[in-house]
């Protein structure tokens, strides 16, 4: 796997273990409701779905980790394979935000559009650079 791909992949990492204890443990903060597009009069209904969510984040954080600790250890194959999973679920499961935007779950049209961007084009830019 070329080095522009283990990039993309390792910020993808990043990203959703950043995002992880934002969303599972500090949503009843300010910052994190404005991170999360989250108005505070929400945040007990959602803390059953930003829980389960966040845990999710860290679990394909986790698994982009590890697909590059394979690659870069010996098992290219194997760690590959790990890495083009992820990306496919982020790039399945990331639009979801903007589809809740449209169909108007968000404060304001358009909030979900930094949160979709971060969670799906690094993975994008990956695959790509993996195809070279």
């Amino acid at each position: 796997m070329n080095l522009v791909a283990q990039l993309f992949v390792g910020l993808q990492a990043l990203i959703y273990l950043t995002v992880f204890p934002i969303e599972s443990f500090m949503l009843h903060r300010p910052f994190a409701q404005r991170f999360l597009s989250t108005p505070p009069q929400n945040v007990d209904a959602v803390m059953m779905w930003a829980i389960p969510t966040g845990f999710r984040n860290l679990a394909i954080g986790l698994g982009f980790i590890t697909g590059l600790l394979l690659v870069n250890t010996g098992s290219l194959e194997g760690g590959r394979t790990l890495v083009i999973a992820c990306c496919c679920y982020v790039l399945l499961t990331g639009p979801t935000m903007f589809l809740a935007d449209m169909l108007g779950h968000y404060p304001k049209r358009g909030d979900s559009i930094p949160g979709t961007l971060g969670a799906t084009v690094p993975a994008a830019i990956a695959l790509v650079a993996m195809a070279f």
